[in-house]
């Protein structure tokens, strides 16, 4: 039984762990992958940026935060989408002096959680953004390089625009209240495949950096400081686990609780004293029936005169 439930734990951790090289890289800074921020958050951390990770709901943010970023979790298989309350607090955040960073590819306007954002469109193939400002969003920073997929349009200025290519605005920046957003449409730009670049890794600095506290919202990618360890462990495991219960469920009622008729074996021929005593003591009662001594020399006299006279 032990074998058993140690193999299946371990073909169950095997899963798990292909499952994960499977899984889609993602913009969140536990992510190693190209698309991950895992590179951009540890720059930050070495240059003293004081950021943290937040993996809670937004209405728990600490308010010693100033500068919140919010990355892309379209195509995360474990995002925990932000809803209406999500986007009350977000406007109140940056109405009240916080930043906003926004960095996603689908801003969806007013039905976005990030406040007066607008409407990004499709528009890959363009080339790389550059500077189209000189201010403290783009110092050092004049040309970012890699995938653009979304821009916002020309046509829809709104704010101040940071980046942009030949297809439309890919980084903008407006004020909001006492606060203000960066509102960024290539977030692969700051992946690790491309933080690399200075220029890519300057701007977001820029945004980043000498705004208070800053915190990467990660409950949006689905981590959660408050889980316990059976929920933060992978479906195969926990179907392993369960699988383990339902053997020893079986097991102990199979040897509890019978189904059949108990088999009583034949008991052993083994003989002892007391069969003995027994056998002695028939032998005697049924000696006591027999005739007295005198009776049978009479009867055997009969019996032989009766002979001699037949003869």
């Amino acid at each position: 039984m032990g074998t058993c439930t140690l193999l299946l734990v371990l073909l169950s951790l095997e899963r798990s762990s292909l499952e994960r090289q499977r899984r889609p890289s993602v913009y969140s800074t536990y992510d190693a992958g190209p698309n991950g921020y895992r590179a951009l958050y540890e720059v930050l951390r070495a240059a003293g940026v004081p950021v943290q990770r937040f993996e809670r709901q937004l209405g728990t943010l600490d308010p010693a935060v100033q500068t919140l970023i919010v990355t892309g979790y379209e195509h995360d298989p474990s995002a925990k989408p932000l809803d209406g309350r999500d986007a009350a607090f977000l406007r109140h955040f940056v109405a009240a002096g916080g930043r906003l960073v926004a960095i996603d590819a689908e801003f969806a306007g007013t039905q976005d959680v990030t406040p007066n954002a607008g409407t990004t469109r499709q528009a890959s193939g363009g080339g790389d953004a550059i500077a189209l400002v000189s201010n403290a969003y783009t110092a050092s920073a004049a040309r970012a390089s890699g995938t653009i997929d979304s821009v916002f349009p020309f046509s829809e200025p709104r704010g101040i625009p940071l980046l942009a290519n030949n297809r439309g605005m890919v980084a903008i920046s407006y004020r909001y209240g006492r606060g203000d957003v960066v509102a960024i449409t290539a977030p692969a730009l700051f992946g690790n495949a491309e933080v690399r670049n200075a220029d890519n890794l300057r701007f977001i600095y820029n945004a980043i950096a000498n705004h208070g506290t800053a915190a990467f919202d990660e409950y949006v990618h689905g981590y959660d400081d408050r889980q316990t360890m059976w929920a933060a462990l992978p479906r195969p495991v926990h179907a392993a686990v369960w699988l383990v219960v339902a053997i020893v469920g079986l097991a102990l009622i199979g040897a509890n609780v019978p189904f059949a008729p108990p088999y009583l074996p034949e008991a052993p021929d083994e003989r002892d004293s007391s069969v003995y005593i027994a056998a002695m003591a028939e032998l005697m009662r049924r000696s006591r029936r027999r005739a007295s001594d005198d009776e049978v020399v009479r009867r055997a006299a009969i019996d032989f005169q009766r002979r001699k006279e037949h003869a």
